[in-house]
């Protein structure tokens, strides 16, 4: 993914069983992709840990910058797709299979949620953009009643 994130939406296929995760960049793209429990189990852990690294839930929850995104209504906002140009995975989206993560030099996760074969997307996340992924994420397994541990651990609690 090349263009700037613009917005991040997961919605459950009951059919599937199946989360799918669409993501839109500010060029026109999406990129869709179907997330298994297993896959989303692992990818929670991801997520989890590098909240962790980077200081805990208060530290990422409470930055100026995630502070700024909740006040304008970032978890709140519908998701747009009609400015959506092109399906880079295609339409339909794909199953995702693997997951890398390493931390860039400025100190961001970057993710990569990969198919079995073939591209896949690299997310570029700073603080905030973790800490609503996680919500987005934790609200769709919500949504999936998968009863995956979603529940901040005792040194990740913001309160």
């Amino acid at each position: 993914m090349t263009d700037q994130l613009h917005q991040i939406n997961i919605s459950h296929d009951t059919k599937q069983d199946r989360l799918l995760l669409r993501i839109s960049t500010t060029g026109g793209d999406e990129y869709r992709l179907w997330l298994t429990r297993r896959y989303t189990n692992l990818l929670l852990g991801v997520l989890n840990k590098e909240i962790d690294n980077q200081g805990g839930a208060p530290s990422v929850a409470g930055s100026e910058e995630t502070t700024k995104m909740l006040k304008n209504g970032a978890l709140e906002k519908k998701y747009d797709s009609e400015n959506t140009k092109t399906f880079p995975l295609n339409e339909e989206g794909v199953l995702a299979f693997r997951i890398n993560a390493r931390n860039t030099e400025e100190g961001n996760l970057a993710l990569e949620l990969l198919p079995e074969e073939g591209k896949g997307i690299t997310l570029n996340l700073n603080k905030s953009l973790l800490y609503m992924f996680h919500n987005v994420l934790t609200q769709g397994i919500t949504q999936a009643s998968w009863g995956l541990q979603t529940e901040i651990s005792a040194s990740m609690k913001v309160h």
